[in-house]
């Protein structure tokens, strides 16, 4: 029997039939097959290069430019700000007593700690902290540009770019651009809004939001009247009582006012405090100590989600402890404790904010508490609910924000706009606080169903901005035109969100902006701890997407048969371990030396193995 094979054997001798073989050895690959598919001339793992657009220069798009210099490459950026600088709310917000709700320690990035002078730190000291970390880094001119307005973006589907129009303040003008991905970082309290108030516009004294207060105005000796009683409110009133000639104050529904945030580490009663410089000192000589110090207060603000599931045994001491430090801090009296204190829901419905004073002022000589709704403004002061006048020298509305989720501007995809999207009965849906169901390359720092009332906000804006790199280098990578979060999964999410929030205070009958300042609105946050948070945002979850590829096959990204590692100077055995002394991926820089002592070379006959 003989035996055909093709092709012959290379062995044979020269002239005869093996040049049939060193045709085929020889022979070029095709450049594509019978399909018209081609290999891509490029390792795999190249980069193209992508462009993104971000909305606010706040502390989310300080860290996401930080972190793209050290993690990304071929990434463009550009970052649309209204104001004239850096800083979003920290800029915004200049109102007497403005400060953080967390403990400063804690609200700082980890890439940039600092020391800091008060442990709940002022807006100004804030704001210079962040306005550092633009300067250090000359962001401005590198990525923002400051007092340009965006107020249209639109999906164009076949160029696979969000299409954005932008008025520049100071010229008055629209321009137009254009990016694969756009990433709202404008924040969620960052249109203030007026209380619906008959007169309000007739009044002739000096009227101010709180989110647009004159910074420095001199309240001493004036009568002044203060409307609204959530954050901004109890902080305004605990910083003024003592300077104003006369205070007026509304409080038109009960509140839990609790100590704030990390009050075991506090000064007496809950009180903020600034660091003595002997403290300070420690924390510059003992990095490792602050570290503990960090990892302490935040163990605590951790340990806070427990008092906020309904009977619970931390939400059973926490209304008691509240409870009582209400009642003898506004000296039992019979009103305000009516009509204060809430019966029907517990402390954490809303977001408890460090005011210490607060309930002091309200008892002070000076002020006068109206627990009934303004009736009207004159030109000169005010009419209150029983029809008496009072003059007043300056308003201060405290009285929050737009927390309805919808944009100021057009935001269409698929030929929707984000406002009808979510502004009918049903409310907002979200995918996981980061993305907009059936939105393409679309993200936001805390949309919807977000932690909002979990913490410190720092970790959670690097644990965003590090999942929505991945995202992007996936794009990047697998040349992929669009991430479209599923509607049917992003509808399951806010099912299991909606049933798991009625175990908590969130979804109790108080006023919150949580609920767009509802006490019945649509508790749209997010349905577990920050731990809990945090882990499911460790990477992203692809199957929950609909991703389309400028590629008809998948595997194009595959190219040429090379990994960018080979080209790049990372470390071509990185899987065997690291070597360089700082952890860094690079290609080690071996000891030409290691040869002479390990090369089998350099031993005698003995130690040779020989085949037997």
């Amino acid at each position: 029997m003989t035996i055909q094979s093709e092709p012959k054997t290379l062995y044979a001798a020269p002239g005869n039939a093996a040049d049939e073989n060193i045709n085929i050895r020889d022979r070029p690959a095709p450049e594509q097959d019978q399909y018209g598919y081609k290999i891509r001339e490029q390792p795999m793992g190249t980069k193209r290069k992508i462009k993104v657009i971000l909305m606010g220069a706040g502390a989310s798009s300080l860290n996401f430019f930080k972190k793209a210099e050290e993690e990304m490459q071929n990434l463009d950026i550009v970052c649309y700000e209204k104001n004239k600088d850096i800083g979003g709310t920290w800029l915004e917000n200049r109102y007497p007593g403005c400060a953080c709700d967390i403990p400063s320690v804690n609200y700082q990035f980890s890439w940039k700690v600092k020391l800091w002078s008060h442990y709940y730190s002022f807006a100004p000291e804030i704001w210079q902290y962040l306005k550092d970390i633009e300067q250090e880094n000359d962001f401005i001119s590198k990525y923002v540009k400051v007092r340009h307005q965006i107020e249209h973006v639109e999906w164009d589907d076949r160029a696979g770019v969000w299409r954005l129009k932008i008025r520049d303040l100071e010229k008055d003008e629209v321009i137009e651009d254009s990016a694969e991905f756009f990433i709202n970082a404008g924040g969620v309290l960052n249109n203030w809004k007026l209380p619906e108030i008959p007169g309000l516009g007739n009044f002739k004294g000096k009227l101010m939001h709180s989110a647009n207060y004159e910074e420095g105005y001199d309240l001493s000796g004036k009568r002044v009247a203060v409307i609204g009683a959530g954050s901004s409110g109890v902080q305004i009133v605990a910083a003024i009582q003592k300077k104003v000639g006369k205070l007026y104050h509304w409080i038109r529904s009960p509140i839990w006012i609790t100590a704030g945030f990390a009050q075991t580490w506090a000064a007496k009663n809950g009180a903020n405090f600034q660091y003595s410089q002997e403290q300070l000192d420690f924390l510059k000589r003992n990095p490792k100590k602050y570290l503990e110090y960090r990892k302490q207060i935040e163990n605590e603000l951790n340990q806070r989600f427990k008092f906020i599931i309904k009977g619970s045994a931390e939400a059973v001491a926490a209304r008691e402890y509240a409870y009582n430090e209400m009642r003898t801090k506004l000296n039992d009296d019979p009103r305000l404790v009516d009509k204060m204190i809430p019966k029907n829901f517990n402390p954490g419905c809303r977001r408890p904010t460090p005011a210490p004073g607060y309930l002091e002022a309200l008892v002070s000589d000076n002020a006068t508490i109206f627990t009934d709704p303004i009736t009207s403004i004159s030109e000169t002061g005010f009419v209150d609910h029983e029809g008496k006048s009072h003059d007043v020298d300056v308003f201060i509305l405290a009285t929050g924000f737009d927390t309805s989720w919808l944009p100021r501007f057009p935001l269409i995809a698929n030929g929707t706009d984000l406002k009808d999207l979510w502004g009918g009965e049903e409310g907002v849906t979200s995918y996981l606080s980061i993305g907009i169901p059936t939105f393409p390359n679309h993200f936001s720092y805390c949309g919807p169903y977000g932690p909002l009332g979990h913490g410190s906000f720092m970790p959670l804006i690097e644990q965003w901005t590090r999942y929505m790199f991945t995202v992007i280098r996936k794009a990047q990578i697998e040349n992929i035109k669009s991430f479209r979060p599923k509607l049917s999964v992003s509808s399951q999410f806010r099912q299991h969100a909606d049933l798991f929030l009625q175990r908590t205070a969130w979804t109790s009958p108080c006023r919150s902006w949580f609920k767009q300042g509802k006490t019945d609105g649509q508790a749209a946050i997010w349905p577990g701890s920050r731990l809990h948070f945090l882990e499911i945002m460790k990477s992203p979850r692809f199957e929950d997407f609909e991703i389309e590829c400028w590629d008809d096959n998948l595997f194009a990204f595959m190219g040429n048969g090379f990994e960018m590692r080979e080209f790049d100077g990372r470390d071509v055995t990185n899987y065997l371990g690291c070597l360089d002394e700082e952890g860094r991926d690079v290609q080690p820089e071996y000891d030409e030396r290691l040869i002479d002592v390990l090369g089998g070379f350099t031993l005698d006959d003995n130690y040779v193995v020989r085949g037997e």
